[in-house]
């Protein structure tokens, strides 16, 4: 039917009128009139326009109108959009644009809302649907850079990223680069989120594998725009989580995504998170491509941040020092419960240390058991009273040498402790893992108990209100741990002054 204009001017005076009225029954009747009117194919004069649409969209916004009667109302806005954008209104192109605005704006914030209800459903739209979900997502979060806060707005773009359809994800990561540098904290919020949910809902079919790998590529590539979020030094960690994802390409790309995300503050934790997912890789019978990746991205944080490894996890001249940080490591990791008594059993026992390799592991060892601030304090106390002279001697021959660092080759001797490197059979033996079981064992008195698990001697207990710096050992009274600083030993204060900041970093932390 074609629509005619101003049939009744007079009509659509009081269907105004009535519309912008506050009785419900005049708003009602003026529905019911417009709706007649316009069914006969009338409409209002151009000029009448902008007022009958914003009288809809007032109405519309009203909480006291039934879901019906809301309905009555954006029927007549559709037929309206409907007759000026078939021209059937004689509308000069200023007034048309204006009215058409209007309509649009509304259109949007009620897809919005939508949207924000059904945030974690929005990837089960259809396919066209999902694609008009992104597009109003990009206009909302440019317009509104706020949104990035709303918890439900991210989980719903994060979804899109996530979608089962190529054409939805290819259009998210086209959006990615624009929206990153347009809405501060864009990035950061969106690759955290999309890895959570990633670990949620895996990608099963090829298909979405390759939008998977698409999407890591577009984050590694925005990673320059999150490092001025206050959470980017966690990014790294969570994004790691993703590794739950058995794909090989995926994990690669996880694997990429997480070093490109390194700093001095996190790649202590990137670093043994990797270690652990190695050591975990080579028992549990995982594909050697995998443990290989995990090998490569380890020597990544190690160059990309030296000066913030200790020394002895990435020289590969120390084998013997890693080996006794994951012997007591494994051991701290399977029995949590005994790390107050751990702690105060080492700090009696370090006096019986032969070793350097036992004496590094013992140090970061008491310095991961120290939980609280009082801990923390005491055994940061404890290892300035013991090792105060063998940082001051190191201290000095870098300033002799200017060199920063003195070559030192780190040799156990050929006999040491009186046990040959090799057994009779010809197999190597690691006397400093014998030392570091007799400091558990014997001087500390770790037993192991009848049910598999282990327990420490309650001379070595404590409660966690003493003073853990009371049971510091005296100088006078190590003769093993005195010949062992006397001789001094670059490696070992190199360890020691790595792990005191650390030390007074967590003090600080939990103040």
């Amino acid at each position: 039917m074609a629509m005619e204009n101003n049939p009744s001017c007079g009509d659509f005076w009081m269907i105004m009128a009535d519309l912008e009225s506050e009785n419900p029954v005049a708003n009602i009747a003026a529905m019911n009139h417009a709706s007649v009117l316009i069914g006969e194919g009338k409409l209002p004069e151009p000029l009448l326009v902008r007022r009958l649409i914003a009288g809809l969209l007032s109405n519309l916004a009203k909480p006291r109108h039934e879901i019906a009667v809301k309905r009555g109302f954006f029927s007549i806005l559709k037929a309206i959009w409907t007759a000026i954008i078939s021209n059937n209104m004689n509308m000069d192109s200023s007034a048309r644009s204006e009215a058409l605005h209007a309509i649009l704006c509304y259109l949007f914030e009620r897809a919005f809302l939508r949207i924000q209800r059904h945030g974690s459903m929005v990837r089960m739209f259809t396919v066209p649907n999902q694609l008009t979900v992104v597009k109003i997502m990009c206009i909302f979060f440019r317009s509104s850079p706020g949104i990035i806060n709303d918890a439900r707005c991210v989980r719903a773009f994060a979804s899109l990223m996530l979608s089962p359809h190529a054409a939805v994800v290819c259009a998210c990561a086209g959006a990615l680069p624009s929206l990153s540098l347009a809405v501060p904290g864009f990035g950061f919020t969106m690759a955290r989120a999309y890895c959570h949910i990633l670990i949620v809902v895996p990608p099963q079919s090829s298909l979405q594998i390759s939008s998977v790998i698409l999407m890591l590529e577009r984050l590694k590539q925005i990673s320059t725009t999150m490092v001025d979020h206050p959470g980017f030094n966690d990014l790294a960690m969570h994004v790691l989580g993703a590794l739950a994802n058995h794909n090989f390409a995926v994990r690669k790309k996880v694997l990429n995504l997480a070093v490109s995300l390194l700093t001095p503050g996190n790649v202590r934790d990137v670093l043994w998170f990797l270690k652990n997912e190695l050591d975990l890789a080579a028992t549990a019978n995982i594909p050697i491509e995998y443990q290989q990746m995990l090998e490569e991205a380890i020597r990544e944080c190690h160059s990309a941040y030296p000066e913030s490894i200790i020394r002895f996890i990435q020289d590969p001249m120390y084998p013997v020092f890693v080996d006794c940080f994951r012997y007591i490591k494994d051991f701290m990791d399977r029995n949590p419960m005994l790390r107050a008594q751990l702690l105060r059993g080492l700090l009696r026992a370090l006096r019986h240390v032969k070793s350097s390799p036992v004496c590094a592991a013992a140090v970061w060892a008491i310095s991961v058991c120290s939980e609280s601030q009082l801990e923390a304090i005491g055994s940061m106390d404890a290892i300035w009273c013991l090792f105060g002279d063998l940082l001051d001697r190191r201290d000095k021959e870098k300033l002799i040498l200017e060199a920063g660092e003195v070559e030192h080759e780190y040799m156990l001797p050929r006999d040491y402790y009186g046990v040959k490197d090799r057994d009779a059979q010809g197999d190597h033996l690691k006397p400093w893992l014998m030392e570091m079981e007799e400091l558990l064992f014997v001087h500390i008195g770790l037993t192991q108990q009848a049910d598999g698990s282990y327990s420490i001697a309650s001379s070595s207990k404590c409660s966690g209100s003493e003073d853990v710096s009371f049971f510091i050992p005296l100088l006078d009274h190590t003769d093993n741990l005195e010949f062992l600083l006397q001789s001094g030993d670059v490696l070992l204060a190199d360890v020691v002054e790595s792990i005191l900041p650390m030390l007074e970093e967590k003090a600080n932390e939990l103040q």
